[in-house]
């Protein structure tokens, strides 16, 4: 845009204006961070979203809250996790194996536990079947955290 031309100048005075919070709202690309707030009104990372809330829940173990909620999008692995562990018969290996990539798109815990309400078979079985699907694809190239 040249200096001089009449949607410069218009730009500029929407701009000076107030307006350029307007602008980037409506330019700026969606974050990647949840909408909680934390003490300093900060955005939280889905990560640690989904990291406190397993913590808070009442998983220990640092270790798998990190496996957890690697890459999570929100705390629905937490929310999985805690449920599979409390309604279920999962080991906390086996919970992490379900709910690891669990999204708030799919629910792995409701179907693990309509199938074994059902009597489907062992739980290997209903692991593979509930698991997400994105499981599948990272068996061939795992990411393990230190």
């Amino acid at each position: 845009m040249k200096s001089d031309s009449p949607r410069f100048r218009s730009f500029l005075r929407h701009t000076s204006s107030g307006g350029l919070g307007v602008v980037l709202l409506l330019v700026a690309p969606a974050s990647g961070l949840a909408q909680d707030d934390d003490d300093d009104g900060e955005a939280v990372a889905p990560q640690v979203s989904c990291y406190t809330a397993a913590s808070q829940g009442g998983l220990t173990d640092d270790y798998a809250a990190t496996q957890l909620c690697r890459g999570a999008r929100s705390n629905a692995p937490a929310k999985c996790f805690l449920r599979v562990q409390d309604e279920g018969s999962l080991t906390q290996a086996q919970a992490l194996q379900l709910c690891q990539f669990a999204t708030s798109d799919d629910d792995p815990a409701s179907c693990y536990l309509q199938a074994r309400g059902k009597s489907f078979g062992a739980d290997s079985r209903i692991l593979q079947l509930c698991q997400p699907p994105v499981t599948e694809f990272l068996r061939y190239c795992p990411v393990y955290v230190q």
